[in-house]
């Protein structure tokens, strides 16, 4: 027997059962979601800095913004956080024209699509779920795990297919649950490693998954910038301090956790984090 639970949405409107379609090929669905996406890109951007790239089957919009300071530093592939709407985004807010004025090309990605808002629990997940309620009712099983890291592995692929243009370090700056995941991938070896990493509130939806994430940070062999507010959401407030104290444990290098003061969204935000990743890149001498 199989029981139902509604997932509704949080903040910010998470549905981690985007990454549960079954095939990755390009349907109806898919089809419809990246021209809303590119409509919404097209309406908030100018036209020359919006170009389309294959990933696998899929086509993906992508913001793509020169660098206009004096000295090329490298590519900056910003990925947003799950379901976010272009405009929301730390893609495609203010934050692509402060990497620029500090010599970055930035290179943005949408996030995938929502394809469904109901997901299946079997009898002993539900057993567990009503014996332990303070995990809530997450659960991601290795399937779909799996799934999620193949959709960022596709996007990556073309988004760095697209940075090779461009000289330079390629930094990846990550977002909300688009950064948990990164994570699990970099981790298991998925994806190629990038030669900077900066994480924007890091999480996973899932208390294990969630759990393991500061472990798996500090033990990346790459310099990591952690960001984190006072905003973020419950999963990513839970494992900050954990973060911090995983890499003192595993004496990780350069790692630096730095916390945002302004709220998300705002133009001072923006300003701070920009000014956060400027210095970090310049302590590691790039």
């Amino acid at each position: 027997m199989k029981l139902k639970f509604e997932i509704k949405p949080t903040l910010f409107k998470l549905n981690i059962s985007l990454f549960t379609a079954a095939s990755l090929a390009l349907n109806a669905a898919e089809l419809t979601h990246s021209q809303n996406q590119l409509d919404d890109l097209t309406r908030y951007f100018p036209a020359d800095q919006i170009k389309t790239v294959m990933a696998a089957e899929q086509s993906i919009p992508v913001l793509i913004n020169e660098q206009t300071g004096p000295s090329a530093r490298g590519k900056a592939l910003l990925l947003p956080d799950i379901n976010l709407q272009a405009y929301q985004s730390q893609s495609f807010s203010n934050l692509p024209d402060k990497l620029n004025d500090y010599g970055w090309v930035t290179i943005g990605s949408i996030a995938p699509n929502d394809l469904t808002g109901v997901w299946q629990l079997n009898e002993e997940q539900a057993k567990t779920l009503t014996a332990q309620p303070i995990k809530g009712a997450e659960q991601i099983s290795e399937a779909d795990a799996s799934a999620v890291k193949t959709q960022l592995k596709i996007m990556l692929n073309a988004l760095n297919t697209e940075a090779e243009n461009y000289p330079g370090l390629v930094l990846y700056v990550a977002q909300g649950a688009t950064a948990g995941w990164l994570i699990e991938a970099l981790s298991a070896g998925d994806i190629q490693l990038p030669d900077t990493l900066v994480l924007i509130s890091p999480y996973l939806p899932e208390y294990q998954l969630n759990k393991n994430l500061a472990k798996k940070i500090a033990n990346l062999d790459i310099p990591v910038l952690d960001i984190w507010s006072e905003f973020d959401n419950r999963w990513a407030l839970a494992t900050v301090k954990h973060r911090q104290q995983a890499a003192k444990k595993y004496l990780t290098l350069h790692y630096r956790q730095r916390q945002l003061f302004a709220r998300t969204g705002l133009n001072p935000r923006d300003n701070r984090l920009a000014k956060e990743i400027y210095a970090y890149i310049t302590y590691l001498g790039w």
